[in-house]
């Protein structure tokens, strides 16, 4: 399902996931989530003071996509594309049992980052 130019704020309702939509234009704001898989696309989105723990991340597109402080803990990114994104005082932290955000077969496109910990230039 396509989702633009949506406002979401502390929380996603229903019919909303971060599962199988596409969302464009759209800004998420104060979100915390905890497990659950993410496997939309996003394309000039902002995601900003969201929070992930134990998050996984397959086969995710990000494009031309603003992360401004938010915070990953134990978060997996696998096989997910970044193009155009940039991050901002964003935090990739390990979890409560010592295990630290992986990026296997990631693949980053013209990428920034500003003031982050955790992820590696």
């Amino acid at each position: 399902m396509l989702f633009e130019s949506e406002r979401f704020q502390g929380r996603l309702t229903k019919p909303v996931s971060w599962s199988d939509h596409v969302f464009r234009y759209s800004e998420f704001t104060g979100i915390n989530t905890e497990g659950g898989d993410v496997d939309s696309v996003f394309v000039s989105c902002k995601i900003e003071n969201c929070e992930w723990y134990w998050g996984l991340f397959n086969l995710e597109i990000f494009v031309a996509v603003d992360f401004n402080k938010c915070i990953f803990r134990g978060t997996a990114f696998s096989g997910s594309k970044f193009v155009d994104c940039s991050f901002n005082n964003c935090e990739f932290l390990k979890d409560n049992l010592g295990a630290s955000c992986s990026f296997d077969d990631v693949v980053w496109y013209g990428c920034t980052q500003n003031n982050c910990t955790g992820l590696n230039e």
